[in-house]
Parts: structure tokens; sequence; C-alpha cells
């Protein structure tokens, strides 16, 4: 097994366990494979190899138009799942900052409470204060991580 692949399995263990959506979107994105043209196709060497088995069978020769499906390789998996935790974590970062601005836009405390009437236990609150500080740093270690190595820009 490459290392890719044992990289890409352990990953995906983990992801299955805390985020298991975005584990089975990639799942299914790394099924269904990539889309190509047929015209990247021509110019990979495999190209003569492809041509000649449509030869011997008989198969009517694939035009520049066409698209086919190609399977992911281990680089591209792990390219996936990267960018797929960089664009969580950054949605993540902006959502909660969108939300912190509209609460100081309109006077709106940014504490939430959570409480059920009935029940005479202490209410849940979210600090949106808090939530979009550990967004941003989650956002920032991403991309450390992942990403350009440094923090993501500003927007």
């Amino acid at each position: 097994m490459a290392v890719e692949d044992e990289q890409y399995g352990r990953i995906m263990s983990r992801l299955r366990a805390d985020l298991p959506v975005l584990a089975e979107q990639l799942d299914a994105e790394v099924r269904s494979g990539r889309l190509i043209s047929e015209e990247s196709l021509f110019s990979g060497s495999s190209y003569q190899d492809r041509k000649a088995r449509l030869a011997e069978s008989k198969l009517p020769k694939l035009a520049k138009s066409d698209i086919g499906v190609l399977p992911y390789t281990g680089s591209e998996r792990l390219d996936l799942v990267r960018d797929a935790l960089l664009t969580l974590a950054e949605t993540m970062s902006s959502s909660r900052k969108e939300l912190l601005r509209f609460t100081d836009e309109f006077g709106v405390s940014p504490v939430i409470e959570f409480s059920d009437f009935e029940s005479a236990s202490e209410p849940d609150r979210i600090d949106l204060n808090i939530e979009a500080e550990r967004a941003q740093r989650a956002r920032n270690t991403m991309a450390h991580r992942f990403g350009s190595g440094g923090q993501v820009s500003e927007r």
C-alpha cells in the first residue's frame, strides 16, 4: 500500500468518527472519480495504448470533446481532503465573523442562550466572540498545516 493510501485511510477514519457528513461527501467524490476531457487525455503518455485498445475492440475513436472519468490518485485524494478541510475552516471562521458583525450592527448580544422553559437546568450558552476566536484558530491551524504555511489572508 502506498504511503498516500495509508495516510488517506487514517484521515478518513478520523473524519468518519468526527465529521461523518464530510467523510461521506469525500467518499462519494472519490468513488465517482474525476471528470477529464478527452482533449486532456490526448496529451497523456497512455494515449497511444488506449488508442490501440479501442482499435482492437473495433470501437470508435475518442473525440477531443469526449469526457472520461479517471480514479483519483493517492495524492489527488489527499488534496481533495485538504481542500475540503481548508474550505470548512474558512467557512466556520467567516460565518462566525459575519454573525458577530450582525450582532454589533443591530446591537444584539453576542451570547446566545438555549433553554428549556420546562426544565430548571441552566441554559446552554454560546458566546460568539469565543466561537469566532476558536474558528479563527482552527482556520489558521488548517492553513498552517495544509495550506501555504501561514495564516489565510483576511477577506
